[in-house]
């Protein structure tokens, strides 16, 4: 805190109120306003709502000391030790009503500009260790991967033998080994998988029950997902065909998704973290949209999706400004033939990056968005060798740097580009594994350990395959088996 000057704390954005809430349950909490104490660092708080019993107050997930609070009045502090200039987000829950809460953007100032910290250093020595992470029956189709609270990867994919939703939850960094478990087992499930981890370290599992023709979330009661509560989503009919998840730091998920009834790009916003109840909202309803759909949620609560128009062949872009998206804005980002393969990511600054497969040129595709509701972007080809860029798989590496899965037809190869510059101008590409026929299914992430985990279904063989990277591009690639 040395050297520091607090200029004082301040909205981003017109108005004061932060996020509109009307989809929760009354009352709503709102924060109107905060302001802080220059010498003790405690921050006062007014809003409305805040409940009969003791709120809870973080800023950026950090906890603060609730030193006094009302209905409509806190005192919370002193600041964390290192909380220096910036955006920043302070959040209220409600003491009686854990589904009631409120965010408030906030700017910390400074006398001077502080340099960005600097990249952690690359991981030396070693190669890229290629396994196997399930192999009793057929599995491993629609993977997603997340990195637990505990630091592990854990993995959800479809058991396509049994038509069951199963959970690897790895035992180190490099997946060298597993636990397995059965999470749906009830008809024909697991179809489409989206995994996210919620603000208790734990997976949350949105996924397609074919049978039914429901979306459905599973929310894990522990690392491994050897218990969890499964909750219908939307049981209107078809309702998930394409599906993603994402869970922001109030701990309530979203997920979009396909309808494929009335073919729409939708939206379900759960009140509380199982998601025995949500609010479901149309996005797009324009022709035939919503296939192949990602989602991401920034630090503000507004709400990013990329999916596929099928009905134009185009890739969109929908943009929610609030938390309970009651108004999207849905623009074409790249026309004719692209976006049956989408992928999204936030970087530092909260803009969207998304992965894209060219299907009409068989090319792997990016589009850099300049602001968070992404009113232009700069698009470029990063893989244009054979038929390539199905199925991309983005993740943002620990430098800050996109990295990329996807697969090369071609070949039936598995593919991996890092992106060399913010803009992802130029980027390395290589080969991840060329065993067989591999890659139709795939996700990445990158693991605690700052390097890409990869992981994809063995189409040859019938596994689920793991890829963990030696470094931040997957360029150290083991030697070839020996013939003898």
């Amino acid at each position: 805190m040395l050297g520091l000057i607090w200029l004082g704390l301040a909205l981003q954005g017109p108005g004061a109120r932060a996020q509109d809430y009307d989809w929760l349950d009354n009352p709503q909490l709102i924060i109107l306003d905060a302001a802080m104490d220059p010498v003790t660092k405690v921050l006062r708080i007014k809003g409305e709502n805040f409940g009969l019993r003791l709120p809870s107050v973080t800023l950026d997930n950090r906890p603060l000391t609730v030193r006094r609070a009302t209905q409509t009045y806190i005192e919370a502090g002193p600041l964390p030790p290192g909380t220096g200039p910036g955006s920043h987000i302070l959040r209220v829950v409600a003491g009686d009503d854990r589904s009631r809460f409120d965010a408030f953007s906030l700017q910390l100032g400074a006398a001077a500009e502080q340099p960005a910290p600097a990249p952690p250093p690359e991981p030396a020595g070693g190669v890229n260790r290629l396994g196997i992470l399930d192999a009793v029956g057929d599995v491993g189709w629609s993977p997603s991967i997340a990195i637990g609270g505990d630091g592990l990867p854990v993995v959800a994919y479809l058991d396509y033998g049994n038509r069951d939703l199963k959970v690897a939850h790895c035992r180190d960094a490099a997946c060298a080994s597993a636990s397995h478990a059965v999470v749906d087992a009830d008809s024909d499930v697991g179809w489409s998988i989206a995994l996210a981890i919620g603000a208790d370290g734990l997976p949350a599992i949105a996924y397609f029950d074919s049978e039914r023709g429901v979306l459905k979330l599973a929310r894990c009661r522990d690392a491994g997902c050897f218990t969890a509560s499964i909750a219908d989503v939307d049981d209107s009919g078809e309702a998930g065909k394409f599906v993603d998840i994402a869970v922001p730091a109030d701990g309530l998920p979203v997920i979009s998704y396909y309808d494929r009834n009335h073919k729409d790009l939708m939206l379900a916003l759960c009140r509380e973290p199982a998601c025995t109840s949500a609010a479901l909202r149309p996005v797009d309803t324009a022709g035939d949209a919503g296939w192949h759909n990602a989602v991401a949620v920034a630090e503000d609560g507004s709400i990013l999706v990329s999916y596929f128009d099928a009905s134009r062949r185009d890739l969109k872009f929908a943009h929610c400004a609030d938390r309970g998206c009651t108004d999207a804005d849905a623009v074409a980002l790249d026309l004719g033939g692209v976006g049956m393969g989408t992928d999204l990511v936030l970087d530092a600054a909260g803009r969207p990056f998304i992965a894209y497969w060219d299907f009409f040129n068989d090319d792997l595709k990016i589009a850099r968005c300049t602001d968070r509701a992404c009113s232009d972007a700069g698009m470029s080809r990063i893989d244009t060798t054979g038929s390539v860029g199905a199925n991309p798989a983005v993740a943002l590496g620990a430098d800050g740097l996109p990295v990329i899965a996807y697969h090369d037809h071609s070949h039936s190869d598995i593919k991996v580009a890092r992106c060399e510059d913010a803009d992802c101008t130029t980027a390395g590409v290589v080969t991840l594994d060329a065993q067989g026929s591999v890659g139709w299914h795939i996700d990445i992430a990158v693991g605690a350990d700052g390097l890409p985990v990869v992981v994809y279904y063995d189409e040859t063989n019938g596994d689920l395959k793991v890829a963990h990277c030696a470094d931040r591009g997957c360029t150290r690639a083991p030697p070839p088996p020996s013939p003898f």
